[in-house]
């Protein structure tokens, strides 16, 4: 288990994320910008991802 940088929600790194929203945090945390793999909850990571998704057009393809 790990503490969240974010939040400091309790959360297991290895827990599968099914959540679209939640695989696009996770995408972007190994991006250079955030570059925080691994230290971000599910919660936090699907905030993220869905703004991401609202708001950063240099990742559309």
């Amino acid at each position: 288990m790990k503490s969240c940088k974010v939040c400091g929600e309790e959360f297991d790194p290895q827990a599968p994320l099914d959540d679209p929203a939640m695989q696009a945090g996770l995408f972007m945390a190994g991006q250079g910008e955030w570059n925080d793999l691994g230290e971000l909850c599910p919660r936090c990571l699907g905030s993220r991802g869905l703004l991401g998704m609202m708001y950063c057009r240099e990742f559309d393809a």
